[in-house]
Order: C-alpha cells, then structure tokens, then sequence
C-alpha cells in the first residue's frame, strides 16, 4: 500500500525518499537503531520520558521483545536515533503490528519512545526532532503510521506528515479497585433497577451499607455471569483459543434482529450477516499469533491474567487481558484487551466485572482501560467507571488509504475515528 508521507508544510518535506542510512544533524549522527543502543536508549528515556522503568535490566527485556523479537518488523528498521559519538541524543522507535482495515491485512507501525534530548534541542532546534520524524515516516510508506501515547509534541510533529488525532483517545476511564465498586459494578450488571438506584442520591447510602455487610461476612459480590456460561482465569501462555474468538465473534459488526443468537452466542440456522466482517473497521489483527506474541511472551507475562467466557459447550464466548501493572507509588491493573461481539453485552459486563475483582484481589488501586468501541462505551458508565481527560488524543494515525475517498470529485471522508477498535494493550 503506497503512503503519501509528506506535508509540503514540512521541513522534511523538502527531500522526500529513503533517508540515508547516516546523516549529519549538527554535531549528531541520524542512523538506524542498532541492539547495542540499548544503554544510551535507557539513559535518554528515564531522563526525557514520564513511566519509564529506571530498572535497567527490566526495561532491556521489554524493550528488545518490543523491537527486536517483534515478528512484524521483517527487515525494516527498528527506530531511528541521534548519535553525538557514543552518546544518544534523540530516538524515535517503530514497533510493528498487524491491522485489519475492513477486509484487508496492513502492517501498522507505530512511532514509540520518541524524545530528544534538551541540549540536542538547544542546538538543533525543532529540526533534530523533525528528522527523525522524516526518517520514520520514509520507511514507513508500506504501512499504516500512528503513535498510540502521543503528547501534545508528538501529535504536532505527526500532523506534519498527514497523521490525525483519535479524538476519542482524549479519554481513558478508570474505576477504583474498592468493595464499594466492585459492590456497584457487579449489582448494577444485573439490573437496571438497581443501577438506577445504586446511581441516584441514596445510591451512596445503598452502597455503603451492602459494604459494611459484605466486610461484616468476609464475602465479596458475586461476579455476574450469564445462564450456562462459565468463567475462567488462566495465563496467558494456556490462552491458546483467543484468536478463534477474534476471528469467530469480535471482528466486524452485525446487524442482526434481537433473538438472532442462541443461548450460547452463536449465529441462529439460516442468520445471514448483512455486511462483511470488519467491514468499515479499523482495529489490531488480533490474530493467535499476533496474541502469543503480544502477551504469551510478554517479559512481564508472568503479571497478566486472562478471563475467558465460555458457553455450556466450552466454546470462548469472550475474553479480557488484563495486565497487573506495579511501580513504586502505585499498583494499576490494566484491561488490555476486551474481545467480544459488541452486540454481547452481557459478557461485556461479565468481564469487566471480573477484571475490577482481579484488580481488586491483588490490591491494585484503580482498574484503568480506553473506551474501546463507541458500542460498548455506555457500559463503562453504567458500571460506575469515571472518564478521565488526557491533555491531548493519546493515538494519532494516518487514515487508511482505503477508509477515505477514491474518485478525485468525492471529497475525502473524515477520519471515522469511532470505527477504531482499539483497546489499552495497543499503546507502545
């Protein structure tokens, strides 16, 4: 899929093609990320960058599975840096991952660690963060570009080279890790009565009463789950049935008539889909591979648990990834990924209630996740999640060639940012 990379906006913009594999900028040196950058990669980022693990070793093993062992990258480069001798100066990394944009497989790339130093900065100006910019965007034109943590800095930089801000991505939602919440999320699941009222003035009086009770009995609330389904938490090396689920139920929407589905979630005989999977969607290809890798050889696998709805036949119905995530001032329990069919919403409030329990369980101090699709995003309220600002869109990307107009006197259609199945396990 070829890309137009470049806005006539742009300083880069002025030579467009391949970058050079070495260039001068100023005093540095723009190459190729190379493993043995990994100490003066580190050293840049725990100076430049918020989240950063100071634990060297730790930080070493994420970021050579990120770039290194990624099975998406193939030839390409693994990031750019700015090189001043044996120091670096400014990095720009491309991690590689699958995209379905309607029926059709891309390879997306996103832009991750991007920062420069500020002496670097001071002599180079806004020019040394541009070139890396360049280069990224020269070899990226095969594949989908975005950054999936941008700040206000990187979705500027992005916009030069015709990215688009997910306008949606302002948002995260986070819900507390409490017995009062899991007290409010797993009542209000199972009634809309109760939801109103756990909701309305008294709700806090219900709540905290149902509390004192559940603490007096040692007991928590039940997780709801649907008639003839099971639950289940495993790793996510045994997790070998996900990518049937992506493939079988959550890729792509339906419109089908309510009674459509069976008890278990299966199609009934004869229920033709009136569009074609994934049609108008642009999400990750959650494919078993790209699932094994992404999580089954995390190198911090042994923190993330999966919960898999399964119907009376033992077939996934659903399931949610989440990530246990502990620093030193904070224990946040992350929901990676939420796979269902957005028309299930009974599993949809069957794990996130379950993932607020494991967060719950392992003293974690809030259950945080993006809002996922627009089909599924009133469940978050409903169970009592808080929506949070970010001060700026967390994810800019270039739209897909094959979402925007294709006839010179059609104008091209917004970026439908609403049709981005994106959940937290994507950022890098």
């Amino acid at each position: 899929m070829n890309r137009q990379a470049y806005n006539s906006d742009s300083p880069a913009a002025e030579a467009p093609g391949e970058p050079r594999a070495r260039q001068a900028v100023g005093s540095a040196l723009l190459r190729p990320v190379q493993p043995e950058d990994a100490e003066g990669i580190h050293a840049l980022l725990v100076a430049g960058l918020p989240d950063v693990p100071a634990d060297g070793e730790r930080w070493r093993a994420r970021w050579s599975w990120q770039y290194w062992s990624n099975p998406y990258r193939g030839d390409r480069p693994a990031g750019w840096v700015l090189a001043d001798g044996d120091r670096i100066t400014g990095h720009l990394g491309a991690v590689y991952i699958p995209l379905r944009v309607g029926d059709e497989r891309v390879t997306g790339v996103v832009g991750a660690d991007y920062v420069v130093a500020d002496d670097a900065l001071a002599r180079g100006g806004v020019f040394a963060g541009l070139q890396l910019a360049e280069a990224f965007f020269s070899t990226a034109k095969d594949c989908v570009a975005m950054a999936t943590t941008a700040n206000e800095k990187t979705g500027a930089v992005f916009s030069r080279f015709g990215c688009q801000p997910v306008l949606w991505t302002r948002q995260f939602w986070r819900a507390p890790a409490s017995l009062t919440q899991q007290i409010r999320a797993c009542r209000s699941a199972t009634s809309r009565v109760v939801r109103r009222l756990l909701c309305s003035r008294a709700g806090f009086v219900v709540s905290g009463a149902l509390g004192r009770c559940y603490r007096y009995l040692h007991y928590g609330p039940a997780v709801p789950i649907p008639v003839g389904c099971r639950l289940e938490t495993t790793v996510p090396q045994l997790a070998g049935d996900l990518g049937w689920i992506w493939e079988g139920f959550a890729w792509g929407s339906t419109e089908m008539n309510p009674g459509d589905h069976d008890r278990t979630g299966k199609e009934s005989a004869g229920v033709q889909r009136t569009q074609s999977p994934g049609a108008g969607v642009v999400g990750i290809d959650r494919t078993q591979a790209y699932l094994g890798w992404r999580y089954g050889r995390h190198p911090e696998r042994e923190n993330i648990r999966v919960l898999v709805l399964r119907d009376r036949d033992g077939h996934p119905i659903g399931a949610a990834v989440v990530f246990l995530d502990e620093r030193k001032t904070r224990r946040t329990a992350f929901v990676e990924e939420l796979i269902t069919l957005p028309d299930r919403i009974e599993a949809v409030h069957t794990l996130l209630c379950a993932a607020l329990k494991l967060a719950c369980d392992h003293d974690a101090d809030y259950l945080v996740t993006t809002p996922g699709r627009r089909a599924i995003r009133h469940v978050f309220r409903e169970l009592g999640f808080e929506p949070r600002a970010r001060s700026a869109p967390a994810v800019v990307m270039q739209p897909p060639l094959s979402m925007t107009a294709t006839r010179e006197d059609t104008p091209a259609a917004p970026f439908p940012d609403d049709d981005l199945d994106f959940w937290h396990g994507e950022m890098f």
